[in-house]
């Protein structure tokens, strides 16, 4: 009943077996890495600058312009504003108050560990009042991102950003911040210190 199996097709279908089985873990293995590569820092960047615009929307503090504007987030450094034509109305432009998502370092342990992400976080609001209360509102900003991490610690781009899908990140503690001490009235600023982990990248896929 089964002696069709000793024959050449045996063979054949066994080889053909093994092909395709070794071609679905190869790209399976393929796969898994090309996810990894998504939780790449400044994939990792993205995502915050987006969780912290909508963490902070509908939100409003002072700005140099007299008015009172929603919190910006900006990756790594404010735009530069360019032309210098005091013609032109640049109100717009002027950025407080605003948060900066910057990329800070990086460390991964060995082969199999996960790669550690370092972001630095910079505050800036306005308040021109002489009672030099200005730092409470840096404070509420660190405060409200604090609880954010706190409460979920995940992290992931965006399934709407129409950029990759990236992630997940995981913070990773001790979560630190700071306010400036200079006297930089009417401008006040603060820092945070968050550091994220992203899942290891590890060989999977042969190489020559």
């Amino acid at each position: 009943m089964y002696r069709h199996f000793n024959t050449p097709f045996r063979a054949a279908y066994y080889h053909d077996f093994q092909t395709i089985t070794t071609t679905r873990i190869y790209h399976e293995k393929r796969r898994k890495v090309k996810e990894a590569n998504t939780t790449t820092p400044e994939f990792l960047q993205d995502a915050i600058v987006a969780d912290l615009a909508d963490l902070f929307e509908g939100q409003t503090l002072q700005s140099s312009a007299g008015d009172k504007r929603p919190i910006r987030v900006y990756p790594q450094d404010l735009p530069i504003i360019e032309g210098m034509d005091e013609t032109e109305d640049r109100t717009e432009e002027i950025p407080e108050p605003y948060i900066i998502v910057r990329t800070s370092e990086g460390n991964v342990q060995d082969a199999n560990s996960p790669q550690e992400i370092d972001l630095i976080l910079v505050v800036c609001v306005y308040d021109k009042n002489p009672n030099r209360q200005g730092y409470r509102d840096v404070l509420h900003i660190i405060q409200e991102i604090y609880g954010r991490y706190a409460k979920n610690p995940m992290v992931r781009i965006k399934t709407d950003s129409g950029g990759a899908v990236g992630g997940p990140w995981s913070i990773v503690y001790p979560i630190k911040w700071v306010t400036q001490q200079d006297d930089t009235h009417p401008y006040y600023f603060g820092a945070m210190s968050l550091k994220f982990e992203a899942p290891a990248v590890r060989q999977e896929v042969p190489y020559t």
